[in-house]
């Protein structure tokens, strides 16, 4: 979804968000705008039309004199025309600053899980690199180990025989062990 945030602050719809707000369907909503276009203060990002919250009452009073029967022009006169500015901008109603938040707060719930899925790759990958290091020095030190066993069993073997070359020579020629 768009963050639809100008520079000047002020926050726009899509036609969409104004049919979610005004509950109605969002093809009767997209005709309004279309008959109308004078009554929706919005700006256009390229192809698409955004439109100010104030948009959301229009057309809730738009479908209402549909809804009586009557015509639909008197709903033109009894609703004041936007323009381009943002004089006049009335607040927008506490249901639509309440959607803006829960859109606003959905788009960062969404960038928090993206953030927290990419740390978790991270984590899942200095644990695989973690778990690689640890067997490379598991097997390096299961090396060393039988290294060192094999010199301690000849360091067994010359302190023996230095030992048997330091009992008198008749003791050795006897073969007596001391």
């Amino acid at each position: 979804m768009i963050c639809s945030v100008m520079k000047t602050g002020m926050v726009y719809l899509k036609p969409a968000e104004i049919a979610d707000l005004a509950g109605l369907p969002e093809d009767e909503v997209r005709e309004y705008l279309h008959t109308y276009p004078d009554l929706f203060r919005g700006r256009s990002i390229g192809p698409v039309r955004l439109y100010a919250p104030a948009a959301v009452e229009t057309v809730k009073r738009l479908a209402e004199e549909a809804a009586g029967g009557g015509e639909q022009r008197p709903v033109v006169v009894a609703v004041a025309p936007a323009g381009d500015g943002d004089e006049g901008e009335s607040e927008p109603s506490p249901v639509t600053l309440a959607y803006l938040e829960a859109r606003d707060l959905k788009g960062q719930v969404a960038r928090q899980a993206l953030e927290i899925e990419g740390l978790r790759a991270e984590l899942d990958r200095q644990r695989r690199e973690l778990a690689a290091e640890i067997a490379a020095l598991e097997a390096r030190l299961a090396a060393g180990e039988k290294k060192s066993s094999l010199v301690a069993e000849w360091v067994d073997y010359f302190d023996y025989e230095i030992g048997q070359l330091k009992r008198p020579f008749f003791e050795r020629l006897s073969g007596k062990k001391s």
